[in-house]
């Protein structure tokens, strides 16, 4: 009978440790001995585990029978205050504290010494830790919470929190058997040691499991990343709830998250969070609505469940991605109201930002997905290896892991294509990762369509600038206009709306003719095409009149003058010709006797230009000679008889005549002929007698020639 025993003996403990090795705590968080992952209540970041703590910060265990018990165990606490006292207490369904407030123990019942013991669980008799315990009468998620006091100042800081070397939190049914997955919480808060960069060994490689609101279950090891002290929560849009589910998914500098999903730490029991079974369909005809006005397309989907659609718009289509496709993504509703279709908008654009031209075919996938998981998570300092994300409930192959991390600083990471890297997806370092919340997503498909093709529909585009002079002097013109084509216009359409112009039109031109009779007007052209007609662009034309321009009349001049320079030309600025040459003076001598016919042209700031002519004579003969004679005696008696001494001349200038007595005294000096001496000095009569007079001048000659004549002249009384 011995050998009997003996054997039966090895089956029952081989069975107990195959019991014991269902424990839920430390186990999954840290898988191996050395592992860093340890249940952390830190009140300077939110009440996860707390005592009152919120529905989202609770540490739930589910109980589905009366029969079933809880048990649960936790190690020393490891912080630098020791001292500190810890407190835990047991709420039941209604909310009711059941058990406690008691001291955390610190040896007996409920306390692990030990990592075996923990990995065993609540199994003294096969080495495990001797529990606490508490018989669930009540059916629902009860909640385990602590309590530890703030300092001094009668505040938590983020240096003082509590961490406890193990925990262990396990059902049991009836008959002694681990219930796994009842253990859960929105958002799990752990630490792993101290954050220094890699290598190191204060990494958590803990595996959570996501159950989304659609039942799908997905599982994440986190694959040994450092991040401190951090939380784990899911959710189903990301870092926030805008309804932009572009922007939501974003990483985002500071803390961004909020938890919504049941995060558990083994499979949950899929008896009381069963597996999403109905398999979710797209109900077709997939409805097409174009607005030729923008150029969008709203797509109308129904579908046989809630969940998540994403479209492709393959604005080119073929093998491959491109870059000017587009992806949207929709929450849609089985029964949405209205006509039972949930409307996707595409805004007509393709990828790069750019209109979709009116007429262009696209194809378009529509995928119905499940299982939208979202892990936002703050403050994770280095993931140098990533995550490795796999699909538990329903099975499935391996998700895509997608990510955005353009909005934080420095950083332009982002995998809109998905990553299913078996090492891990998604790796940052301290620079990313320090004191921002980073989203990672990924999600189930379930239904695809057949590709569907549309045309893009949208009225023509504004033509754009007109080219072409819009500026003309009144008086007749042709000028050919011309516009830039868009892709998207059957056909132009152009028109004038002053009078006096013919328009011929032919496509992207139009050759506008305006008689003499022609008026100012706006020049306009709009494109058509099976949309409508689209907005026209305008130039505006300008008709102005001719400058009002006049020439003054030149005196008649001798063969012999110098050169005369051209004025009395009105308004100024303008240009002058002298039979038909332009010159700016006309030299007798060289233009020769006779009448020259002098014109004066101006041209506007419109460039419009008017002119306007008169004739110069050019003379000879006697009056024309040149002549001087000085007197040699006057008599300034008063008589108004030979009265002053003055010469006779013609046709000289720059004259200076001086009058000298018989010392040398300068009496008298003149520069224009027609003055002369009468005998005074300074009001006072001169004597009788001899006087000497110089005369320099120049002749009117061209070239002028300059002369001096010398003399004696007598004043007689």
């Amino acid at each position: 009978m011995k050998p009997l025993f003996n054997i039966w003996l090895s089956v029952i403990l081989l069975l107990l440790h195959s019991l014991a090795g269902f424990s839920e705590g430390t186990k999954q968080v840290a898988p191996f001995d050395t592992a860093q992952g340890k249940l952390c209540i830190d009140k300077s970041r939110n009440d996860f585990g707390s005592f009152n703590a919120g529905p989202e910060f609770r540490i739930n265990i589910y109980i589905a029978d009366p029969s079933e018990k809880i048990c649960f165990g936790l190690g020393k606490i490891l912080q630098v205050d020791s001292t500190v006292v810890v407190q835990y207490q047991l709420r039941d369904p209604a909310g009711n504290i059941v058990l406690g407030p008691f001291q955390l123990p610190k040896s007996g019942p409920g306390f692990i010494s030990t990592y075996d013991q923990d990995t065993i669980g609540p199994f003294p008799a096969d080495n495990g830790y001797n529990p606490i315990e508490y018989p669930s009468p009540i059916r629902g998620n009860y909640s385990l919470e602590f309590y530890y006091p703030p300092d001094l100042a009668g505040t938590y800081s983020m240096s003082r929190y509590v961490r406890f070397e193990f925990f262990d939190i396990t059902v049991l049914d009836a008959s002694g058997k681990p219930k796994t997955g009842r253990l859960w919480s929105k958002a799990w808060q752990f630490n792993c040691g101290v954050v220094e960069p890699p290598p190191t060994d204060s990494r958590f490689f803990g595996t959570v499991y996501i159950l989304s609101d659609d039942s799908i279950v997905t599982s994440v090891n986190c694959n040994g990343f450092v991040g401190g002290t951090f939380s784990i929560s899911s959710n189903e849009t990301g870092c926030s709830t805008t309804g932009n589910i572009a922007t939501d998914r974003q990483s985002h500098p500071g803390f961004h998250t909020y938890p919504q999903y049941k995060v558990f730490l083994t499979d949950p029991d899929s008896i009381i969070f069963p597996t999403g079974r109905a398999k979710p369909g797209i109900n077709l005809p997939i409805m097409v609505t174009n607005d030729c006005a923008t150029g969008s397309v709203d797509l109308g989907v129904r579908v046989s469940h809630d969940g998540l659609i994403e479209l492709l718009v393959e604005v080119v289509p073929g093998p491959g991605a491109d870059p000017r496709d587009v992806k949207l993504t929709a929450n849609v509703l089985a029964n949405p109201g209205g006509n039972g279709y949930n409307i996707i908008h595409w805004n007509g654009n393709d990828g790069l930002g750019n209109p979709v031209t009116n007429g262009v075919t696209v194809r378009s996938t529509v995928r119905f997905i499940r299982g939208i998981t979202h892990l936002p998570i703050y403050d994770i300092e280095y993931n140098d290896n990533g995550y490795i994300v796999e699909v538990v409930r329903p099975p499935g192959p391996k998700p895509e892991i997608y990510w955005d991390d353009r909005l934080l600083p420095g950083v332009i990471s982002a995998n809109l294509n998905g990553c299913t890297d078996l090492t891990g997806c998604h790796l940052w370092d301290i620079e990313t990762g320090d004191t921002n919340t980073i989203n990672s997503w990924w999600y189930v498909s379930r239904s695809i369509t057949q590709s569907l093709t549309f045309q893009v529909k949208r009225i023509p585009g504004q033509p754009g600038k007109i080219s072409g002079n819009n500026v003309f002097c009144e008086g007749g013109v042709a000028m050919t206009y011309t516009i830039m084509r868009d892709p998207g216009t059957s056909s132009y359409t152009w028109s004038y709306s002053g009078t006096g112009a013919t328009v011929i039109s032919s496509d992207t031109s139009a050759l506008v003719t305006f008689d003499a009779t022609a008026t100012s007007g706006t020049l306009a052209v709009y494109g058509t095409n099976p949309c409508g007609d689209g907005q026209e662009s305008a130039l505006q034309i300008f008709f102005y009149p001719p400058p009002q321009v006049s020439l003054a009349a030149f005196d008649t001049i001798c063969y012999n003058e110098p050169a005369l320079i051209l004025t009395g030309g009105n308004p100024a600025g303008g240009e002058y010709r002298i039979n038909g040459t332009a010159a700016a003076s006309i030299d007798p001598l060289i233009s020769g006797t006779g009448n020259h016919l002098i014109s004066y042209s101006y041209t506007d700031s419109h460039g419009c230009d008017n002119s306007d002519s008169t004739t110069i004579f050019i003379k000879t003969g006697t009056e024309c000679e040149i002549v001087i004679w000085m007197p040699n005696a006057f008599t300034p008696d008063g008589d108004g008889l030979n009265d002053v001494f003055r010469p006779v001349s013609n046709n000289i200038r720059q004259y200076i005549l001086n009058i000298y007595n018989r010392s040398g005294q300068l009496v008298f000096t003149s520069t224009q002929p027609e003055v002369g001496w009468d005998g005074t000095l300074k009001g006072e009569l001169c004597p009788e007698g001899s006087y000497v007079f110089v005369v320099v001048y120049q002749s009117s000659l061209s070239p002028p020639e300059n002369s001096t004549l010398t003399g004696n002249v007598v004043l007689i009384r």
